[in-house]
């Protein structure tokens, strides 16, 4: 039996854009939906919201369900806390507010089994609870792991040329909310601040053949982000994607009856 496969990591590897769609509320059936709806990933996002070890724990199952990879958003840069997250098996980590490179080298120390990082060793769920031979495991697991970070600050902006020379980061995701807050144009996440500043990490990462996430808005916030560069798109949150959904059909049958 072979250890689990990272769509997301695929994806990269092959070129390709990918595509996720984010959980806050502690319910395995949305990330299900979510996987069923065609996302590469589900991020399950346990920095915003109220879920805990054991929702976050049922949310990975009902990913591997779907067939789709689940990566959990931690709310905060805690190897320790990075590590769990693994064990009980998601296939990768974003971790919030990398404001350089030692930030960095923290999330990749706690997300890589050595000599990559230094995680901790104690699988179980990643091989199966037996059912994957440890050497297959070891010899292939840090190739499926995914490393992803938020880059949110102004601090990281400044930083990001030191930020991108850490060796075992995949994606480094512009948080346009918080962005826009550090500099100082709190709820524009659209403003040419931010849009200067998300152009800087294009750059750089670029020139480091990393992927740039972004969180699309709208289909049409989305498909400029694709022409500017960004490779790792969020098609939004379960939450508010159901109340459009709802709140647009009965605007729709109100006004037609």
């Amino acid at each position: 039996m072979n250890i689990r496969t990272n769509k997301l990591k695929q994806k990269l590897k092959a070129r390709e854009l990918v595509f996720s769609g984010s959980v806050r509320l502690p319910e395995p059936g949305l990330v299900e939906v979510m996987g069923y709806a065609g996302v590469d990933y589900v991020l399950i996002d346990a920095e915003h919201g109220s879920i805990g070890w054991t929702e976050m724990e049922r949310m990975i199952l009902g990913a591997y369900a779907a067939d789709v990879t689940p990566i959990v958003r931690i709310h905060e840069n805690n190897e320790a806390m990075i590590m769990r997250a693994l064990d009980i098996g998601a296939m990768g980590v974003l971790v919030p507010h990398c404001r350089n490179a030692a930030d960095a080298q923290r999330v990749v120390d706690g997300a890589l089994y050595p000599p990559q990082g230094k995680r901790g060793v104690g699988p179980s769920r990643g091989i199966k609870f037996g059912a994957v031979p440890v050497a297959d495991y070891y010899a292939g697991i840090n190739n499926e792991i995914s490393v992803s970070v938020m880059i949110e600050d102004a601090e990281a902006i400044d930083s990001i040329d030191e930020i991108v020379e850490v060796d075992g980061i995949d994606v480094l995701n512009v948080g346009t909310s918080d962005l826009a807050a550090s500099l100082g144009v709190p709820g524009q996440p659209l403003h040419a601040k931010v849009a200067e500043a998300s152009e800087k990490v294009l750059v750089a990462a670029n020139r480091k053949g990393i992927a740039v996430g972004y969180p699309t808005r709208s289909i049409e916030d989305g498909l400029q982000a694709i022409k500017r560069g960004f490779r790792v798109l969020s098609c939004g949150n379960a939450g508010p994607l159901l109340f459009q959904a709802v709140q647009g059909y009965l605007e729709a049958l109100r006004s037609g009856s």
